[in-house]
């Protein structure tokens, strides 16, 4: 058996290892991002805020305020506090003369990729949201929205919300 033959062998095939560990090993998304749906029911005149949020960057934004590790997967009472208490020191509505808008946290849908964040809030047609969500540990994070105030219509409102501009109005 020829020694040079089996030596490159093993350097082929560790090099490969390697490069394909590197390679792999990134963060599962480079983008910062959350999406959120906000659409107005003609019949109810509420409004209903759904907020799509990646699992991971949330649990590590959870555990860095809590100095503790916190896995969403554990839809338990503390785990559900937590979240709940991010969720409205994150998010305000306000009116467009600048009273606060109280809303309701309908629930959370946790999957392995992302946490789905539901909110119902009652307000006119026009009014400010503050969104903060994750600027405190992702200086890049974007949050952004489709605004819909007809279900017969399409989006008719786009808004992006980052750490340099975090209030947009819904006109």
């Amino acid at each position: 058996m020829n020694t040079n033959l089996s030596m490159k062998k093993i350097f082929f095939t560790l090099s490969l290892g390697l490069l394909s560990f590197f390679a792999f090993s990134s963060p599962p998304h480079p983008y910062h991002v959350s999406s959120a749906k906000l659409s107005l029911s003609i019949k109810t005149s509420e409004w209903k805020l759904s907020k799509k949020v990646f699992t991971e960057d949330l649990e590590l934004a959870l555990s860095a305020i809590n100095d503790t590790s916190v896995r969403l997967d554990l839809m338990n009472e503390k785990n559900h506090t937590l979240l709940e208490e991010y969720v409205n020191s994150k998010i305000q509505i306000f009116k467009i003369s600048g009273k606060p808008v109280d809303y309701e946290i309908l629930g959370y849908t946790y999957s392995p990729e992302s946490i789905n964040i539901e909110i119902r809030f009652k307000c006119g047609r026009r009014f400010e949201i503050h969104d903060e969500f994750l600027f405190d540990l992702f200086k890049d994070h974007k949050n952004i929205y489709a605004i819909r105030k007809d279900p017969q219509k399409g989006f008719n409102q786009h808004e992006v919300t980052t750490a340099n501009s975090t209030i947009f109005t819904v006109l």
